[in-house]
């Protein structure tokens, strides 16, 4: 059954649900002012919002009337299905959704996707994963890969480690390419695989040498780059490689 009423005051949001996108409202609203509202709200017997909760602004800031179906029982996968239908979700949609539900491991990836983004709002999700987690393979323990969008993504226990990653990557914050994925990856993989490497003599050489640290198409490309970069007029070379 198919309710309709003005009462925006008696509905309330679920915080499994994605956050809300004014581009998406607006776009809406067009679209209310033409054909109307087409399709009802699904909420809750106590007027939680769980499917169109873009739909009940856009109905809100028009002043029109919400059309809304009440159902009980929805779960997080049937709201992320829900969503999916009209607009899909991002990356980080589902990781904040995994997060307000409270699971440990993304509210922790959460906290350190925000110090990221004071750095440079470029930072994405899935680079902050990378920092996390050292590396941008992320698997498990016995070796099984992780799911970032999925819900079984884990975050390692050193935290402070993830910390001092971040803190190595914000240093080269002047080339406007350093929160690339593939510049990340391949500045991980340094600090994981390079015998001595030594972030801080990579910084002063790129600083010296401007000219020859630059952007580049792919991993391997900054692989390269790093180590023409890092060994240039030195003796003895270290290999990236």
């Amino acid at each position: 059954m198919i309710h309709t009423t003005t009462d925006y005051e008696k509905f309330d949001f679920s915080s499994y649900n994605r956050p809300i996108r004014d581009p998406h409202i607006k776009f809406l609203k067009k679209q209310i002012k033409k054909q109307g509202l087409l399709q009802p709200l699904l909420v809750t017997s106590d007027g939680q919002i769980v499917d169109g909760q873009h739909r009940f602004h856009a109905c809100r800031e028009l002043g029109v009337p919400v059309q809304y179906v009440v159902r009980d029982g929805m779960s997080m996968g049937d709201v992320v299905e829900l969503n999916n239908c009209a607009m899909r979700w991002t990356l980080l949609d589902k990781v904040q959704s995994y997060a307000a539900q409270g699971i440990e491991d993304y509210i922790k990836l959460m906290d350190l996707y925000r110090l990221c983004l004071e750095v440079s709002p470029k930072f994405s999700v899935k680079s902050a994963a990378f920092i996390a987690q050292g590396a941008a393979t992320q698997t498990t323990a016995h070796g099984r890969k992780q799911n970032l969008g999925g819900g079984t993504w884990r975050f390692p226990d050193d935290e402070d480690a993830a910390m001092a990653r971040l803190e190595a990557i914000a240093k080269f914050s002047r080339w406007n390419f350093f929160t690339q994925n593939s510049f990340i990856t391949a500045f991980l993989r340094c600090m994981r695989t390079v015998e001595g490497f030594d972030h801080e003599e990579l910084l002063k050489k790129a600083e010296m040498n401007p000219h020859m640290f630059m952007h580049a198409g792919t991993t391997q490309e900054y692989m390269r780059m790093f180590e023409r970069v890092y060994n240039h007029k030195k003796r003895k070379h270290t290999r990236f490689f």
